[in-house]
């Protein structure tokens, strides 16, 4: 089993052995020798403000140096959505019930007030109700999108919650979230993979705008947004959607002929890349979009 290990002696670890710094060196200017010796050997704990300047000094960054004293090991956050993530990719419906059923016996353990236990059940439903088609109760959706409104800047949890519940909300709902998604999630989006989050909550916005709420201007919109974003730009899978969600615009707009051929472009182009994955997707989303009933 991994163990934690203390922050002193991880970062020592990484100045010696990965940086290869020594001690002088990495507390030049900052602290003395042999306050970054007791540091190293456990018998103090720095400030953070103290830390993060040693860091810079060695060029590892707050994330990696968290990453390295909890010994690799996952956040309780980052593992509950990489088990919601792995068994919804696999369909995997027993396994969520079952993390459902976990959740919801931890619930008296949370302190009264706060509102993670229940989002952490809605997120489940939600990835569900996905695999299913079945719906979210109203009860639910509403306490997610409050939640989400109450929230001046969205971070990793709230971004993972959100690749899920798009498909079950409101007209109103929808149109807030595609205007608000850049707003909120832009101060954070260059951290962990949350860029991957934000790409993955603006395609399933724009779909739902599309295929449920037929609000094909704010989807346009949105999508226009999107490509405006600088750091969405590189990312492959998203611009392949975003351009099979365009053509589905102009389908929608009365062109069929067009967006045929772009759906076909699109399909050419990913074939070039050798994108599989991408094709079935893109294959698998176009009689969906392009529904007219």
């Amino acid at each position: 089993m991994n163990e934690l290990i203390t922050s002193g002696h991880a970062f020592q670890i990484l100045r010696a052995k990965d940086r290869k710094i020594t001690v002088a060196q990495a507390c030049a200017g900052i602290m003395s020798e042999s306050s970054l010796r007791r540091f190293e050997q456990g018998k103090t704990s720095p400030y953070l403000v103290t830390i993060l300047p040693l860091l810079d000094r060695v060029r590892i960054s707050p994330s990696e140096f968290f990453t390295k004293e909890s010994n690799f090991q996952s956040s309780n956050v980052a593992s509950f959505y990489d088990a919601v993530s792995q068994a919804y990719n696999r369909r995997d419906v027993i396994t969520l019930n079952r993390l459902l059923s976990k959740i919801q016996e931890t619930h008296t353990t949370e302190p009264i007030g706060l509102p993670f236990n229940r989002l952490d059940q809605i997120t489940v439903r939600s990835a569900i109700g996905m695999i299913q088609s079945t719906p979210l109760s109203e009860a639910d959706s509403s306490f997610a999108v409050t939640y989400l409104k109450s929230q001046r800047n969205w971070f990793f949890y709230d971004l993972n919650m959100l690749r899920y519940i798009p498909l079950f909300l409101t007209k109103t709902d929808l149109v807030w979230l595609s205007q608000n998604i850049f707003s909120r999630a832009s101060a954070y989006i260059t951290v962990l993979n949350n860029a991957d989050l934000v790409t993955n909550i603006v395609l399933n916005v724009a779909t739902a705008l599309i295929a449920s709420a037929r609000e094909y201007d704010e989807a346009e919109d949105l999508l226009a947004r999107s490509h405006r974003n600088n750091v969405l730009q590189d990312k492959l899978e998203f611009s392949a959607h975003r351009k099979v969600l365009e053509a589905a615009l102009v389908f929608h707009q009365g062109d069929p002929t067009t967006a045929n051929k772009m759906h076909a472009q699109i399909l050419d182009a990913l074939e070039v890349l050798s994108a599989g994955w991408n094709i079935q997707q893109v294959e698998t989303m176009w009689p969906f979009l392009t529904k007219t009933n």
